[in-house]
């Protein structure tokens, strides 16, 4: 006798891709793109299981645009959720109250036009898919043929939402304590070697924007770019991206670097300090351009100030703090 969970099994795999794409999207809002690759193979195959015991077509389709009609009505409150996720987030890697008001009120902005924007993808698709799953449902219900009361037939649409949101949630959660855990050590880390290098609010010697001799690490800023925020694609903070060319005056191949790099207006006051880590590998007295980026808050004085000012009128100073050589030595300055 024929298995009949295996009856369409073809149409079952591809037809549950459209919920499952949707549905990935509500998640990676949910959770900032955290594991999203994991998460929509997890949805794809809680997609299926929904429907495997169907064995007639109808059933079939009105169950999966039934799913699609759910994950669209879904997402303004999965932009919601990303708003919230996202401004916490940037609020915890801020350092200050004046930073915090300034990320809380940037995420919000942000927020609301990705909410706006969900909510009416959501409510043209939810009731384009409303209509057609109506169409579908009137069809099966006229079929003669009967389907099983197995527990993914019965509740498989209320069971698949609460499998999302539930698989949302937790990763989610793992996530953020592994972000925040990240943060607070690169905090702990640029604190550490600010102080080791004796940098301060008001040191400005040495601010030459040519490479300062007897540095057994230099480092230039060839270019200096900004790039604005995508939501559609992921990326979720405008930033300041710059070509720097690291050169290695020392006759051994260096296989990373880590110092701080801190950046000075035309009068020599002081912009920015940035931590810089460099691992890609350094041939002996070579060089290697390496393009970094650092997230830019519109209300920010001092990001907006290294993004207005040109490169021409940049100064910076880079004190290299640790040097890693491909022979396991390790030099720290």
């Amino acid at each position: 006798m024929e298995n009949t969970s295996k009856k369409h099994i073809v149409l079952k795999i591809l037809l549950a891709l459209l919920p499952a794409l949707i549905f990935t999207q509500n998640y990676a809002w949910m959770t900032l793109n955290s594991f999203t690759g994991v998460a929509f193979l997890i949805i794809w195959a809680l997609m299926i299981w929904s429907v495997w015991q169907f064995t007639e077509k109808n059933y079939i389709i009105e169950r999966f645009f039934r799913l699609t009609e759910i994950s669209f009505f879904l997402l303004p409150l999965s932009a919601i959720i990303f708003a919230f996720v996202l401004g916490s987030q940037v609020v915890t890697s801020t350092s200050n109250e004046i930073e915090q008001a300034g990320a809380a009120l940037g995420t919000a902005i942000g927020g609301t036009f990705a909410v706006i924007l969900a909510f009416i993808i959501g409510l043209i698709g939810g009731i384009i898919m409303h209509l057609i799953t109506s169409k579908y449902d009137k069809k099966a219900e006229a079929s003669e043929v009967k389907q099983s009361e197995s527990l993914s037939n019965k509740h498989g649409v209320i069971l698949s939402l609460v499998a999302v949101i539930t698989l949302a949630i937790i990763i989610g959660s793992i996530s953020s304590a592994q972000q925040s855990a990240q943060i607070t050590k690169e905090k702990e880390e640029l604190s550490n070697s600010l102080q080791q290098s004796g940098i301060n609010q008001t040191d400005t010697t040495e601010t030459e924007q040519i490479k300062t001799e007897n540095k057994k690490v230099t480092i230039e800023i060839m270019s200096k770019n900004f790039h604005e925020a995508d939501y559609m694609s992921g990326d979720y903070q405008d930033q300041i991206t710059m070509d720097l060319k690291f050169t290695n005056t020392t006759d051994k191949e260096i296989r990373g670097v880590e110092g701080v790099l801190t950046f000075y207006d035309i009068f020599d006051n002081k912009i920015s300090a940035t931590k810089v880590s460099y691992d890609k590998g350094i041939p002996a007295n070579e060089s290697k351009v390496w393009k970094s980026g650092t997230n830019y808050n519109q209300f920010m004085d001092e990001d907006i100030k290294l993004r207005n000012t040109e490169l021409k009128d940049l100064k910076y100073k880079w004190e290299v703090s640790t040097i890693i050589y491909t022979d396991g030595s390790k030099e720290t300055l």
